[in-house]
């Protein structure tokens, strides 16, 4: 019995030896690994970043993001890219995030309805019904059960500062405020006869100049609110994605307003995000299209019929910031997912070394696990889940 015994503990071994591809041996550092680690998953994660203070407070506008937009990938983005953002004006070294704490979730609500003009106490930002507006060769009438809705969500972050109380405890000075507007360039045409939907869209730069318009009516609001009349306050446009979109939008304009004032100008952002492979990218890199396919038939390769794949490139300000791959995939066992890990932390040296490379494992009832390489560096394998 024990010689059978030890031949099935050691099977699983065997099959990697003989089956897996011919990688480099990382299962004993996979195996090493913290099982609790956690990786940014679908975001973006910054090399200069904010450390959150603590105790964490929630904003009362928390989870509504999810009521309002539909493109998952531009939930996780509007909230990552504003971080990012922020880095630029707020200083990391020297501040904390904090979830937004100064707009409640009635005044965001308020703000999101349409603009009522036989109400005084109206303070809608979108569009009143019955208004006139141009997609394309199209007019579209904002109706009661068909409304035009520019602004989607308004998502605000905090910037803190530490200091000592009269009773020698840590208490917390805002420094700085970020907001977000998601801004919905598309409005979707149904014939109720047959079922038919067609999506219309207006131009970046309409509905970026209807943002701007959004943003000065919001900014008197704001200084209103308790705590905001004299803070430093970034605003930023961010374009929204179709909902039938696998990638998100991003930022296109931002202003900063100085404590007190209102907003003088904006700043163009070059924020964008490319499916893999896509031509658009080989303005930015002529090579990163034949890499990408050049990977997946690899995996292919290997693991034939077994993975749905999801990559998209990030783009700021003219460069390819950060590429992100996404398996969704099972396994049949450890032997699998670990000969998996391994011949992506070799693949993934195959990139271009002048960008982050960010690769997700998972499956719809589990996280597996990532791999990552930053620009220059060498690819880290980390463990999420057996």
């Amino acid at each position: 019995m024990k010689k059978f015994k030890y031949l099935f503990f050691i099977t699983p071994l065997f099959l990697v030896a003989c089956f897996s591809p011919p990688v480099p041996n990382v299962e004993e550092a996979i195996q090493s690994a913290d099982p609790n680690t956690i990786v940014p998953l679908g975001g973006e994660s910054m090399d200069t970043y904010f450390n959150t203070a603590l105790p964490a407070q929630l904003s009362s506008t928390r989870g509504l993001i999810l009521e309002r937009i539909n493109n998952r990938a531009d939930v996780e983005q509007v909230e990552m890219s504003l971080m990012r953002i922020s880095a630029d004006f707020f200083d990391p070294d020297d501040l904390f995030f904090r979830e937004g704490q100064y707009l409640t979730r009635e005044f965001a609500v308020n703000i999101l309805r349409s603009y009522d003009p036989d109400n005084e106490a109206s303070i809608g930002l979108n569009p009143p019904i019955g208004s006139e507006h141009i997609y394309g060769d199209l007019s579209v009438v904002s109706e009661e059960d068909s409304q035009v809705e520019h602004l989607i969500h308004v998502l605000e972050q905090n910037f803190v500062s530490t200091y000592e109380d009269e009773l020698g405890e840590t208490a917390f000075s805002l420094e700085g405020v970020a907001i977000a507007l998601a801004l919905n360039p598309y409005f979707w045409l149904t014939d109720r006869a047959v079922g038919f939907e067609q999506e219309l869209r207006m131009t970046d730069d309409e509905i970026i100049a209807i943002g701007q318009e959004i943003a000065a009516d919001l900014m008197p609001l704001l200084r209103q609110q308790e705590g905001l009349e004299n803070v430093p306050i970034l605003i930023g446009l961010f374009i929204l994605q179709s909902y039938r979109e696998t990638i998100p939008g991003g930022f296109a304009s931002i202003a900063y307003i100085e404590r007190g004032r209102s907003i003088d100008s904006w700043e163009s952002v070059h924020d964008q995000h490319f499916r893999v492979p896509d031509s658009g990218l080989n303005v930015y890199d002529v090579n990163i299209n034949d890499e990408f396919i050049a990977f997946d038939n690899t995996i292919d390769n290997y693991f034939p019929n077994r993975h749905g794949l999801i990559a998209r490139a990030h783009v700021v300000e003219g460069e390819i910031y950060r590429v992100m791959i996404t398996f969704n995939m099972s396994f049949l066992g450890l032997a699998e997912k670990v000969s998996f890990h391994q011949l992506l932390e070799q693949e993934i040296m195959n990139f271009s070394p002048h960008y982050d490379i960010r690769i997700i494992i998972r499956s719809p009832d589990a996280q597996h696990g990532a791999v990552t390489r930053p620009p220059g560096g060498e690819a880290t394998v980390t463990r999420i889940t057996w």
